[in-house]
C-alpha cells in the first residue's frame, strides 16, 4: 500500500549545494547527497520501499541558505495493507542524519491525503534575514578586516557589513514600499529560464526589529561591535533571489546610494534594466526559511478503514 507524508524538518545549508536536487536527463530517481533533497531520500530508501521516494520541497534555497522549519512530502510504499508510521519515518531519518554526521533534523512526519501538495497547498512562507552592522561609534584600523570581530559562533550565520553612515530608519522607510501586491521582476536573479515567467507576487509583511548575535557564556562577556537587525519577511511565494536582493538594495538605501523613493520606482517599472548594478545582492549566510504554513484541515488524513500495522526489523538497516 502507498501512504503520503508530509514532514518538517530543519538544516544548516552551508555545506549543501541547494535544497534541490539537480535534475538529470535520465530522470529523478538518482542520489544527490549534494542536496538536502537528495540527501533525505537516501534517508528514506533505508526504509526500503517499494518505490522510489521522490521527495517534493515546499521551498527551493540556495546552497548556503539555512533552514529552520521547512516541509516537504513523499510517498512510500509498502506490501499489502501496511504503511509506515510517521514516528518511526521521523526516528529512522534523524538515525541516518546522526550517523553520517549532517546538519538536518527531522522534527516530525505526519500522513496526508494522497493528493496533498507540500509546495502548492503552503499559504505562507515566513523567512529571516540576519544582518549584523558596525556600530557608528566603532573605529576600527582601516587595515583590519571585519571577520577579525565576528563571533566564531556566528560563521555562515549571519551577514556582517562595515558601511558607513547606515541608517536604519532609511531601511524601514524603503521596507515600506515592498509591502503588498507588486512585479518583482527587478529583484530577481535573471537566466533564461526564468525570462519569461510570471513574476507578481504578494508581501505579506517586512518587519524589522533589533536582534541578538549566537553567543554563549564566554562570548557575552565580551563587548560586541555590532548592532544586530532580525529583518521577517513573509509571503505565499518568491522569485529567485528576492530576499536577499531586497536586502541589498535596502542597504543602498540606508547609506544613502539612493533615496527610499527608488524603491518605489523599481517596483512601478519591473525590468532588470531598473536594477542598480552597484546593489549587492547578500550572501545566503544570514537567510534562514523559518516557517511554512498551510491551512490545519488540508493537513487531516481520513483513514478510509485502513489499519496501521507495527513496523518490523526488516524495515530498516540500522537495526
Amino acid at each position: 500500500m502507498k501512504a503520503r507524508y508530509l514532514t518538517y524538518f530543519s538544516y544548516i545549508g552551508t555545506k549543501f549545494r541547494s535544497s534541490e536536487k539537480i535534475w538529470l536527463k535520465n530522470g529523478k530517481n538518482y542520489p544527490d547527497p549534494e542536496s538536502i533533497q537528495g540527501l533525505m531520500e537516501i534517508g528514506l530508501l533505508k526504509l526500503r520501499p517499494l518505490n522510489y521516494p521522490n521527495l517534493t520541497l515546499s521551498s527551493r534555497t540556495d546552497g548556503g541558505v539555512h533552514a529552520l522549519n521547512s516541509s516537504a512530502h513523499f510517498d512510500l510504499e509498502r506490501y499489502g495493507t501496511n504503511v509506515y508510521d510517521p514516528e518511526y519515518i521521523s526516528n529512522e531519518l534523524n538515525k541516518f542524519f546522526y550517523k553520517i554526521e549532517t546538519s538536518i533534523y527531522v522534527k516530525k512526519c505526519l500522513r496526508v491525503s494522497d493528493e496533498f501538495s507540500a509546495r502548492f497547498n503552503a499559504v505562507s512562507r515566513t523567512y529571516l534575514y540576519r544582518l549584523a552592522v558596525l556600530k557608528p561609534n566603532i573605529v576600527l584600523p582601516e587595515s583590519s578586516i571585519i571577520a577579525s570581530y565576528l563571533p566564531i559562533e556566528e560563521w555562515k550565520r549571519c551577514h556582517f557589513i562595515r558601511v558607513p553612515g547606515f541608517d536604519i530608519e532609511k531601511f524601514k522607510e524603503g521596507a515600506k514600499y515592498l509591502v503588498g501586491y507588486h512585479d518583482f521582476t527587478t529583484f530577481m536573479k535573471f537566466n533564461k529560464l526564468t525570462t519569461h515567467k510570471q513574476n507578481r507576487r504578494f508581501l505579506q509583511s517586512f518587519d524589522v526589529k533589533p536582534g541578538r548575535p549566537l553567543i554563549t557564556s564566554y562570548s557575552c562577556t565580551q563587548d560586541s561591535v555590532f548592532d544586530y537587525w532580525d529583518i521577517e519577511i513573509k509571503g505565499r511565494s518568491f522569485v529567485h533571489n528576492q530576499i536577499r536582493r531586497m536586502v541589498g538594495t535596502l542597504i543602498s538605501v540606508a547609506i544613502g546610494k539612493i533615496p527610499p523613493e527608488e524603491i518605489k520606482v523599481m517596483l512601478q517599472v519591473p525590468s532588470k534594466h531598473s536594477w542598480h548594478t552597484f546593489i549587492q545582492n547578500c550572501p545566503p549566510d544570514g537567510l534562514y526559511l523559518c516557517n511554512v504554513e498551510y491551512n490545519p484541515e488540508d493537513l487531516v488524513y481520513q483513514k478510509e478503514n485502513i489499519v496501521q500495522q507495527p513496523n518490523t526489523e526488516s524495515d530498516s538497516d540500522e537495526k
